[in-house]
């Protein structure tokens, strides 16, 4: 640790980061593979984990982003929700929701991504979103 302190431009990146390595860990892997695979499963689930503690550390700061855009803060607020559901429940996780996970919601999550802006002034946080989801 570097003692800097973190801003949502850094959990933006941090969450990108993430994704990659989520895809990394599939791969090519099938679904019945990756059923079958509890090592990528463990690694997949820790990065779904990471993700939603950098949502948690999006929306803290910004909580005015609920308004702005409920739509995305909805979304962000889903993808925390589940960080807590495999951090706490990590004995009864459904591997196939996390495989339907990374396959259909990361894609999405990654428009929301591409669309927050955040901008400081005077110790102010202002965020906006340019996307609106389908």
């Amino acid at each position: 640790m570097n003692g800097k302190a973190r801003r949502i431009p850094d959990w933006l990146n941090d969450i990108r980061e993430t994704i990659k390595n989520i895809r990394a860990d599939i791969g090519t892997l099938t679904k019945p593979e990756f059923l079958d695979d509890g090592k990528s499963q463990r690694a997949v689930i820790k990065g779904l984990i990471d993700i939603g503690e950098a949502a948690n550390n999006i929306m803290k700061p910004a909580p005015g982003l609920k308004h702005v855009n409920p739509d995305a803060w909805h979304h962000l607020d889903d993808v925390y929700a589940m960080r807590i559901r495999l951090t706490h429940t990590y004995h009864r996780t459904n591997p196939n929701i996390v495989f339907d996970t990374v396959r259909t919601d990361l894609p999405d999550l990654e428009r929301i991504l591409d669309s927050i802006k955040a901008t400081e002034n005077d110790g102010v946080i202002a965020v906006t979103y340019s996307y609106q989801l389908p």
